[in-house]
């Protein structure tokens, strides 16, 4: 027996566990810390960081709300229980029967189990009826023999023998007629126990009193501790798992019904675990799912008496100061076990979970239906944080991945720390990778069980397996229309996580791709020009600007037009000017095409210059007029230019005093929609680039060489100018 709590001092190699494993919380704050800058947060979008902080305070307080019942059960509800409990007389108590199948179990498991049957018999006054349903006659000799070596007569235990036939369930439902055939007490308790569940001292005398305290209680169940063999790994899991199975039984319990009644060891009320309908339900129960049809249950028989009472309203309880053993002997791949307990577990969970919830909350009661119901979001919930991690570290986000792995670090080992709380089983540093690892690789075998409830196996039963895919085009729907729906999940749930970490925004995105897939239908078609073909030769040391002004003005209106420079140097004598919308300049790379401008102030004012035309003031031999301020425009702005993928350079006499001579290189007026990129602007004169009444123009990766201006762009009246990556020169030298 275990109390609920307990003030003996912990053992030094306890105490130096809990040192080491405050190692992780620490480490975890310690990374919050430094990464506490808010503008950290910027790497999630203000919705998924609002999502991410709801779901977060909604999952805590879901946890810290169950940590709170289980404390006011354990520590105020429950004690007040056990001291009228124990004013019960043993003389009071009810008969009881044990119901025991056991299948192939080892020797020496048998005999600590039916060693310990037959002392908790000799501590009750009344003798008690043990049904052994094994697997052979042998074993069922053996088991006499243990029973024998306690009670020479068996004048405790009235032994009733049978053997098993076609599995354990069969084996349960037959031993159950049995007993009902033996004239029992009508205030007789049954209990269902396995093979390997040893009873610690006084289980039944602490256990059966309750049964007279609350008359509409149908069943208990009650705390277990592990005891394997062959696996370190295994062990601590386990007591893991029953750790944290202790805190959500109590919590559970406060509203009287409990998630499972554990096959392990369970008391039932004779009325219930005696009726017919009860046997029946427990030899052939099964489930009609929409996808697979009707199935039957191959394990999960504990899952079918919890549910036959649920069904019918009756209160469960959970005893947290008893103790059953559970012996485990494992052999083989860790990982394989663990994956077939893991299948086996929450798929019987989730077979029975949905009809659980159909019952109804005014049924079994809020608490639990909500319990019931977050049985399933839980499933998603628990994949976010690995999900999130996972996307940030393929993002090469190591901000997000640090805080990540810092929350994690700092708030599993505080969950740890108050599930372990009082427990008898020790808390080490190994439990923290054990709770990140079960907690991630439960939820995906719970997302592959939900679509494939059918597909049942039971490694440790003589490796028994069950399927209701059927054959053929059956089979081939099924399974088809099961991986469809997992994919879908999967996918929905991968879009989701994307969205939390700010990578997608789908509302937006989708209403971009929207609107972008009308603004391509609605554009021009593209022309693409290569510059060669029209006389524009490179490195021949001719003047090429006349040719590729002709090329601009000979181009058609009604379509965009990209103008493909050659590689080499292409020799400018004269300005170009481009006055029309929908073109592209460009080049084959910086240093790889080179715009050279061999003239002065005399000849124009800037080598490029794109502006509606019969605008400015600027005097050019292209034009060979004077442009006046109040000259009307014949087009108002020009739209959509780009210029990419070019060096130019200014070629002034050596003489030349260059803040007389020199001129810009890029001029831009009355323009919208602009993009000058990947651009090298080397010796570029007075001013690289000039933005006169533009919108909407952006500047990315230009590289700046010699200006008189320290290479700054220079904006008159420019809205929504947007620069990235440009690299700016120290000044040219006057008369370089």
């Amino acid at each position: 027996m275990k109390s609920t709590a307990s003030a003996t001092p912990q053992p030094l190699s306890a105490q130096l566990n809990l040192l080491a494993f405050l190692f992780f919380p620490i480490l975890g704050l310690t990374g919050l810390y430094v990464l506490q800058n808010p503008g950290n947060l910027a790497i999630w979008d203000v919705f998924g960081l609002i999502s991410l902080g709801v779901v977060g305070v909604w999952r805590w307080a879901w946890f810290l709300l169950r940590l709170l019942r289980s404390r006011i059960y354990l520590h105020w509800v429950f004690p007040k229980w056990r001291r009228w409990a124990n004013k019960v007389p043993v003389e009071h108590l009810p008969h009881v029967c044990l119901l025991v199948p056991t299948y192939k179990e080892k020797p020496w498991i048998t005999e600590r189990v039916f060693r310990a049957i037959a002392r908790e018999a000799r501590d009750l006054v009344h003798p008690i009826t043990v049904l052994v349903s094994s697997s052979s006659d042998e074993e069922n000799a053996s088991i006499v023999e243990i029973l024998k070596a306690e009670d020479p007569e068996l004048k405790t235990v009235r032994l009733v023998l049978m053997t098993q036939k076609d599995g354990k369930r069969k084996a349960m439902a037959d031993g159950l007629r049995e007993l009902a055939q033996l004239n029992l007490p009508a205030d007789t308790i049954v209990a269902l126990m396995d093979g390997d569940s040893e009873l610690a001292p006084g289980t039944l005398r602490q256990c059966l009193p309750f049964f007279l305290m609350f008359p509409k209680m149908g069943a208990l169940t009650t705390d277990e501790l592990p005891v394997v063999q062959g696996s370190y790994l295994f062990s601590e899991w386990f007591h893991l798992r029953f750790a944290q199975r202790h805190s959500q039984m109590c919590s559970d319990s406060l509203s009287r019904k409990v998630m499972c009644l554990t096959g392990r060891f369970s008391l039932f009320r004779a009325e219930a675990a005696l009726h017919p309908t009860f046997a029946m339900q427990l030899e052939n129960d099964t489930l009609d799912d929409w996808l697979w049809g009707q199935f039957k249950f191959l394990s999960g028989d504990d899952k079918s008496t919890w549910f036959w009472l649920l069904q019918r309203g009756y209160e469960m309880l959970y005893i947290p100061d008893v103790v059953v053993y559970s012996i485990e002997t494992i052999s083989g791949s860790f990982v394989d076990r663990a994956y077939q307990n893991m299948r086996r577990w929450y798929g019987n969970m989730l077979r029975n979970n949905n009809r659980a919830i159909a019952l109804g909350p005014h049924r079994i009661g809020w608490t639990a239906w909500y319990s019931l119901l977050d049985q399933r979001i839980s499933i998603w919930t628990s994949l976010i944080t690995p999900g999130l991690l996972v996307i940030s570290f393929l993002q090469g986000n190591w901000v997000a991945v640090g805080i990540i792995s810092s929350w994690i670090c700092f708030s599993r080992p505080l969950m740890l720390l108050l599930i372990f709380w009082g427990r008898s089983s020790e808390l080490r540093p190994i439990h923290f990778p054990i709770l990140l690892l079960s907690q991630w690789a439960s939820a995906l075998v719970k997302v592959w069980t939900l679509m494939n409830l059918a597909k049942q196996n039971w490694s440790n039963r003589g490796n028994q397996s069950i399927s209701a895919e059927g054959s053929g085009l059956e089979r081939a729907a099924k399974l088809g229309t099961s991986r469809f729906l997992l994919g879908a999940q999967a996918f929905s749930f991968v879009i989701f996580l994307l969205w939390l970490s700010g990578s997608l925004s789908p509302i937006w995105d989708l209403e971009g791709w929207w609107l972008n897939r009308q603004v391509v239908a609605q554009q021009m078609p593209l022309e693409i020009v290569e510059a060669i073909d029209r006389g524009v030769i490179p490195n021949d040391n001719r003047d090429d600007s006349a040719a590729l002004q002709a090329l601009i003005a000979r181009l058609p209106q009604s379509s965009q037009v990209q103008i493909n420079l050659p590689i080499g140097e292409i020799d400018l004598f004269q300005p170009v000017e481009i006055n029309r919308s929908d073109i592209k300049l460009k080049g084959q790379g910086m240093s790889r095409t080179i715009l050279q401008a061999h003239f002065d102030r005399e000849a124009g004012e800037a080598v490029l210059s794109i502006q509606p035309k019969g605008q400015g003031d600027r005097v050019t031999k292209a034009t060979a007029q004077p442009v006046s301020h109040t000259a009307k425009a014949v087009v108002d702005k020009l739209r959509n230019v780009e210029l990419s993928g070019f060096t130019m350079r200014q070629i002034l006499p050596k003489s030349a005093v260059v803040a007389e001579y020199a001129i810009d290189s890029i001029y831009l007026r009355q323009v919208e929609q602009a993009t000058v990129k990947n651009l090298h602007l080397e010796r570029s004169g007075r001013n690289p680039l000039v933005l006169n009444s533009t919108q909407d123009v952006t500047v990315e990766y230009v590289a700046v060489d010699g200006s008189l201006n320290r290479g700054e762009i220079v904006m008159e009246d420019a809205v929504n100018t947007q620069t990235k990556g440009v690299t700016l020169p120290t000044s040219l030298s006057q008369g370089a």
